[in-house]
Formats: structure tokens, sequence, C-alpha cells
């Protein structure tokens, strides 16, 4: 792991993680305070682009201002580059429960106890409603998410689109919102699909920092113990 200064109101580490849940193991991507003590802890679920670079600046900006974040490499590896396929739900599921039983580990004394929150960006949205309704999750951010509106979970939820989306389209974006109506929802205008997304050609910077001070500001009301 590395240190870093930066904005916000923490030093951090970050860097490539082991993930160990009984036998299995997974590689992964870890950002956290660079303090003693334990902090609030979520789970960052990756999108089709992978743990991308873009990926790895937004956990290390939520860290800097107070949470640990954990990403699990849900292609198991592939590199992305190689564009390996998405992987099923029960993949997602899978490697999401791992995670939280390895956060919950003593070997992650770092993370505070309590209610874990998780993050999901683009295709991993459906997974990560179908976790949340199955696990003690405080609060659910969704990322320009893609998702089938099948499964609802009762827990705080809140969610961002860009009003140009050029992946989700109207009438999806509105059947999502209306099955998560409990949720609070973000549309940017003049934004797209890459929201947090610094690689984007149509990424904006002013997007990228209110998404992220909004996610703080709800991981924090929360994930309070």
């Amino acid at each position: 792991m590395a240190l870093l200064k930066g904005e916000g109101t923490h030093q951090i580490l970050y860097g490539s993680a082991d993930i160990f849940s009984g036998l299995r193991h997974n590689r992964g991507y870890v950002a956290r305070p660079d303090h003693a003590g334990s902090f609030p802890a979520v789970i960052l679920l990756h999108g089709a682009a992978g743990i991308s670079s873009s990926v790895k600046s937004f956990a290390r900006r939520l860290a800097r201002h107070g949470l640990a974040v954990v990403g699990p490499d849900l292609f198991r590896g592939v590199p992305s580059r190689l564009s390996p396929p998405y992987p099923a739900a029960s993949q997602v599921l899978a490697d999401a429960a791992n995670t939280l039983h390895w956060a919950a580990s003593p070997d992650t004394a770092w993370v505070r106890p309590g209610p874990i929150g998780v993050v999901a960006l683009d295709r991993a949205a459906s997974a990560a409603v179908e976790f949340a309704a199955a696990h003690d999750v405080g609060g659910l951010a969704l990322v320009a998410p893609v998702l089938e509106p099948t499964v609802v979970a009762d827990v705080a939820v809140l969610g961002f689109y860009g009003k140009d989306d050029e992946v989700v389209g109207d009438e999806d974006r509105a059947a999502v919102q209306e099955a998560l109506s409990h949720g609070e929802w973000v549309l940017y205008g003049g934004a797209g699909h890459g929201l947090i997304d610094d690689s984007a050609p149509d990424y904006r910077w002013d997007v990228g920092e209110d998404v992220t001070a909004r996610m703080v500001r709800f991981f924090g009301v929360a994930l309070e113990p």
C-alpha cells in the first residue's frame, strides 16, 4: 500500500489487497484512512470496465473523507483489457458476500463493526440490490445503474444518473426509479454514463465532485452505529 495526501480530511492508505473468505481467495482494491481506529466500510462493486484507474480514483476520494473502501475484482484476475463478459449475478453476489465476511474478520480491525455500505457502478446494480436485500447493509449507492428492477431492497438508497446517459434510456431510468421509489435520485443535466469516470470524454469534474460529496453525506448518516 502507499500513502497519499490529497483533498478531504484524511491521509489514506491504498492499493491492491488479498480478500480471503474461508478457502476462497480473491484480489481487490482497498482505500482507507491512514489513522488508528476503525472506520465505516463500503463495498465498491465495479461495472463493465473492471477495477479501472477511475474506479480506484473514486475509492481514494471516498477514503479521504473517512470511509474504508473495499472493491473486489469481479473479473477474478482476468484483465479488463481482454473485455471479459460481465459475471453473472450469482458470482457478483458470492464475491460481495466473501468481501463482507473478510471485512468483518479480525484481520480487518480498521473496519468499524456494524452495517456496511455498498456502492454499485453500472452493471453491478442488480446484484447489489439483491445483496442489500439479504445482508446487513446500511445504505446502497447506485451510480448510473443498469438495473433489472425485479428485486426491491428495504434499505436506504441514493442513486445517480446523467440526463444524457448513452447506455440507460429515459424509460429504463424511470422504471428503476419507480422500483426504488423510496430512494433519493439525483439527475445531472449535461452528463452521460461516465459520472465518476474521469477518463471518459464526457466526464465533468463538478458532477464527479458532487457525487462524491453527496455519497459521503449519505453514508455518514446511513452507517451510523
